[in-house]
């Protein structure tokens, strides 16, 4: 990522004191004992101590720093009386890269390719952003022609910003496009050149697919009711057919009474007369 480095400033305690003062750096994390002196204790060479000679500089430095670098370094300067510390809280910022496009990048044959790429969360602006076409570097594109590149920094968001510009985009510009900067990792998009009506007809397909979506769930809500009632019809009839076999089964049993009445009555009226 970078180098790095802790600073720090010893004083002497008094104008009359000769005590040659022990200043150590610690790694607040594990309680690792870094450096003592001029000397590293760590198996970890990118850690060393800057100290020039009669100096009260005492500079604890960190090459090619990474994210787990992140935390509380301590200072220690041991006296004749005791110990003092100062400590220092570590942050490292990592850069982020994004292209300033939403999905894919659709454009008409003829027209301009404009490409914005950010570098974010960056102590410092990048050496270089390049650009890329499919797997071509194309900052200094001399061959097609109609190429430019233009970087800014200083935006009030703290950001530094490439712009990529590709004139009378043809169907050759189509592919992936790729911005690396020298301290993030790579962001790519996806650039389609269309010619006459393409470009209308994607945006009514996507529009049709929108519309469709809402059919469907408009379909939804009507069937539901269609549903229930089909669901309904076979259970009315089905009651309609209980009740008639019903109606059947009373009409069948008065005629029977009515019959058997008749049968008893009939031999009694005789036996009077």
């Amino acid at each position: 990522m970078g180098l790095y480095v802790i600073h720090t400033l010893t004083h002497k305690t008094s104008p009359y004191s000769f005590v040659l003062h022990q200043v150590s750096w610690f790694r607040r994390r594990d309680w690792h004992i870094l450096t003592t002196g001029t000397f590293a204790y760590t198996n970890d060479q990118r850690f060393s101590v800057l100290h020039p000679d009669g100096s009260l500089d005492w500079t604890l430095q960190i090459k090619y720093i990474t994210r787990r670098d992140n935390g509380t370094y301590e200072c220690q300067l041991s006296t004749g009386t005791g110990v003092l510390s100062h400590f220092v809280n570590l942050h490292v910022a990592v850069p982020r890269a994004s292209i300033l496009v939403r999905g894919d990048y659709h454009v008409q044959a003829g027209s301009t390719i404009t490409l914005v790429c950010v570098v974010e969360q960056s102590p410092e602006p990048p050496q270089y952003i390049f650009w890329y076409h499919n797997d071509k570097m194309i900052n200094y594109d001399t061959e097609r022609g109609g190429v430019k590149v233009t970087m800014t920094t200083g935006h009030p968001a703290g950001d530094t910003r490439s712009q990529l510009t590709i004139s009378n985009a043809q169907q050759e510009d189509t592919g992936n496009y790729t911005c690396s900067a020298s301290n993030t990792r790579p962001a790519s998009t996806s650039v389609f050149v269309t010619y006459g009506d393409s470009l209308p007809a994607i945006q009514r397909r996507d529009e049709t697919s929108s519309s469709t979506t809402h059919s469907s769930s408009s379909s939804l809500s009507v069937i539901s009711p269609v549903l229930s009632h089909s669901l309904l019809i076979p259970f009315l009839l089905l009651s309609y057919l209980l009740s008639f076999h019903n109606n059947l089964y009373l009409i069948h049993s008065h005629m029977f009474l009515s019959h058997h009445r008749t049968h008893q009555t009939s031999p009694v009226t005789r036996r009077v007369r």
